[in-house]
């Protein structure tokens, strides 16, 4: 998390306010439990998130285990939190027993919100990325082809151009220091023949 991102959620409040430090969770989140990801039967990994008692409701009918909402056992956030790696156990539990599919498509039946955690494979592979043209494929004249991340989010009236893929070292030395500096030519190639640039 870098200096900005954490001004980003609840960490600056809840130090202000209670002096809490929060330190690394992995995939957890300090305030609701579960939200996390899950590996099924495949090996391959999910992302799940109860962000709400009623989305927990939700869950526990997926998985079969309506008991796990009763008053003395999670019905409630604190209680989950309380017994977050009990919650996640089960939750991984149930999850390891599913193909992603499978649990997709229980997931979706009861409305709660999951997704799959894609591969790079995945990506490449997906029709929608693909479609969205999220995949960007140029031409460097260095490298050759190279497919890139293409710039997000997409804007209609203002899309993004992409200039190079990075240049060569030294590509723009005389432009900034000619151009955005104003030094002149015989200037900069004397700081070439020291050796300062």
């Amino acid at each position: 998390m870098n200096r900005f991102s954490a001004s980003l959620d609840e960490t600056a409040p809840a130090y202000a306010r209670n002096g809490t430090v929060r330190e690394r969770m992995g995939a957890d989140v300090p305030t609701v439990v579960p939200h996390g990801h899950w590996q099924t039967k495949e090996g391959r990994w999910v992302a799940i998130a109860c962000t709400s008692d009623k989305i927990f409701a939700r869950l526990a009918e997926a998985m079969g285990r309506p008991e796990l909402t009763a008053a003395d056992r999670y019905a409630t956030t604190a209680q989950r939190i309380a017994a977050r790696s009990e919650v996640n156990g089960t939750v991984a539990d149930w999850a390891a027993t599913m193909t992603m599919e499978e649990l997709g498509a229980a997931c979706d039946a009861a409305e709660v919100p999951w997704g799959p955690i894609n591969s790079i494979a995945d990506i490449f592979a997906d029709l929608h990325i693909s479609a969205r043209g999220n995949l960007l494929r140029i031409l460097d004249e260095r490298a050759g082809e190279l497919v890139l991340p293409a710039p997000v989010p997409t804007l209609s009236a203002t899309p993004a151009t992409l200039r190079h893929a990075g240049r060569a070292r030294g590509a723009d030395t005389n432009a900034v220091l000619g151009e955005w500096l104003g030094l002149a030519m015989s200037d900069i190639e004397m700081l070439r023949g020291s050796g300062a640039v």
